[in-house]
């Protein structure tokens, strides 16, 4: 019994230890591939203020049918804001758009409040 485990441990370091234990020539051909790669260019493409402008407008005038009605007038003015942000290169309809609904959603409840009053 000695000498089977005795045996199998030796046949088993043989194995281990003569394991590529010779050079290994091959003939390795690597390519190289060059792309032309380009940064895209977005030239008609909306600026991210004129779309911000759109939304906050959108989403102010949506909130004033609300309890936060507050909450909507503040958007609003956040709207003059990034409209007039997106004045700054070119304007652009959505920022034009948001400018414009954004200064009647700040003006109409106090134009309203003061014909109300009167």
């Amino acid at each position: 019994m000695k000498k089977l485990f005795l045996l199998l441990i030796t046949l088993t370091t043989f194995m281990n230890v003569s394991y590529a234990s010779f050079p290994v020539t091959q003939d390795v051909k690597t390519e190289i591939v060059y792309e032309n790669t380009e940064i895209p260019t977005y030239g008609n493409r909306q600026s991210i203020w004129g779309v911000l402008s759109f939304i906050f407008a959108v989403v102010g005038g949506l909130l004033y049918f609300t309890p936060y009605g507050l909450s909507g007038w503040m958007l609003a003015i956040c709207a003059i804001v990034f409209g007039a942000i997106g004045f700054k290169d070119k304007p652009k309809g959505l920022a034009i758009a948001g400018f414009i609904v954004g200064i009647l959603e700040v003006f109409m409840p106090i134009i309203i409040w003061v014909f109300l009053l009167a």
